[in-house]
């Protein structure tokens, strides 16, 4: 997709992506009640573990889309003779969201009512991943190459 057709699609995407964050970051310092488990005692997945799930992927997903609107950070792979997409921006972004869900885990371990552990890193980056693989596939499909 050309940007140039869409100057505003770029923009709009951009702001989304930072209320994002912000909501993830906001969500991450205020104190949550009662303790809220990260499983539920039957073993299925809690609230928390969900939200970081569909925030962290949300945020690649909306990365991924920004890096084919604008072509950051301008690194392509050719994968194929006919194709060239940019998957140093899909690595760029998951490194970026990664490092988000990382800085906001430190944040947590300083915060009295709220602590940081390794197991949201690894939840918030392997979403990252899977937010970027599916925005990816389907704007490959989508531009029908």
């Amino acid at each position: 997709m050309n940007p140039a057709r869409h100057p505003n699609r770029a923009t709009h995407l951009r702001v989304g992506l930072a209320v994002l964050g912000a909501v993830i970051l906001v969500g991450s310092v205020v104190p949550v009640p009662g303790g809220v488990p990260e499983t539920e005692p039957t073993g299925t997945v809690g609230i928390t573990t969900l939200a970081h799930i569909a925030g962290y992927a949300a945020l690649a997903a909306g990365g991924v889309v920004y890096a084919g609107l604008t072509g950051w950070p301008a690194t392509t792979r050719r994968l194929s003779t006919h194709q060239s997409k940019t998957v140093g921006g899909w690595i760029a972004v998951v490194l970026v969201v990664s490092l988000f869900g990382v800085a906001t885990e430190l944040i947590q371990a300083m915060i009295p009512w709220r602590t940081a552990a390794v197991s949201d890193v690894v939840i918030n980056t392997v979403s990252a991943v899977c937010g970027a693989l599916v925005a990816g596939a389907m704007r490959f499909y989508a531009s029908g190459e």
